[in-house]
């Protein structure tokens, strides 16, 4: 019991474990869910994307991202936490040794929810790439807060006539 396969072990016939078949099966699922909010995510925003946030792939410096639609996500931990960019440019990465979707703002940019429930840290800007729009929120010293104006590019302990604070 456990095992399932065929061959007989030692002769160059492995036997694939229960373990490794649901495995095998989550990868496919995992691979097919990414594959599906890739092809969707050019029609969404920010909000939309981070709701689905486990299908979305982490970004891989060695990968070519040049058939990649515009809009697709990755995501990348900044400062510990996880954070989405959807892709500007397609490009491959690997051209472009020690570059992340966050210190290539020409290539990749932040997206932001309005579910105070799945908002993440404040993310400095990168010029025009990723300034909070009006409703966006966004977790400052442990606070929640909704972005009261379009392009805003200062925190809210930095600029808080931008902010509202919506929780502790």
């Amino acid at each position: 019991m456990g095992q399932l396969g065929g061959g007989v072990p030692g002769r160059g016939a492995e036997r694939m474990t229960t373990k490794d078949l649901v495995l095998s099966i989550m990868r496919s699922q995992g691979a097919a869910d990414a594959l599906d909010l890739r092809s969707r995510a050019p029609d969404l925003d920010g909000t939309a994307i981070i709701a689905e946030e486990a299908k979305v792939p982490q970004f891989d410096g060695t990968k070519d991202y040049s058939s990649w639609a515009i809009g697709s996500p990755v995501w990348e931990e900044v400062n510990g936490e996880r954070q989405i960019f959807t892709l500007l440019q397609p490009h491959n990465a690997s051209h472009y040794p020690g570059s992340t979707p966050s210190n290539t703002p020409a290539l990749w940019s932040i997206r932001h929810t309005k579910d105070p429930s799945k908002a993440k840290e404040w993310l400095a800007p990168n010029g025009t790439s990723g300034m909070y729009m009006s409703g966006e929120c966004c977790v400052d010293g442990g606070v929640v807060y909704r972005c009261l104006a379009d392009n805003t590019v200062h925190s809210p302990t930095d600029y808080p006539q931008a902010w509202e604070r919506i929780s502790k």
